[in-house]
C-alpha cells in the first residue's frame, strides 16, 4: 500500500511547543525534519513554532528542545504557522 508521501502528498505537520527556558532560534533550525522554526520568547515562557516532516521524529525534536534548556510543557498541532518576523519583536 502506498503512503501519502509516495503519492506526492505532503505529510508535513505544523506544531507549537510551549515551555519554560530560553533557547536561541539558530540552535533549533539544524534539527533534521524540523523546519520553518520560529522561537518566540514570552517570559517566563518560550514558544517554538515549526513544521515537522515526520511525526515519528517528535521524540527526537522534544529531546533536542530539552537538551537546549527548554522544559516543554505542551505540544499542539496547528493549521498554520505565524509569518516569520524580521528584526526584534
Amino acid at each position: 500500500m502506498s503512503r501519502p508521501a509516495d503519492l506526492g502528498f505532503r505529510t508535513d505537520v505544523n506544531y507549537v511547543f510551549r515551555g519554560c527556558g530560553a533557547i536561541p532560534e539558530w540552535s533549533v533550525e539544524g534539527v533534521d525534519g524540523f523546519g520553518g522554526v520560529l522561537v518566540v520568547p514570552v517570559p517566563p515562557e518560550t514558544i517554538v513554532f515549526g513544521t515537522v516532516a515526520d511525526p515519528g521524529s517528535l521524540p527526537r525534536i522534544l529531546g533536542k528542545l530539552e537538551a537546549l534548556g527548554m522544559h516543554v510543557a505542551s505540544v499542539h498541532r496547528v493549521r498554520e504557522l505565524p509569518p516569520p518576523h524580521h528584526g526584534s519583536l
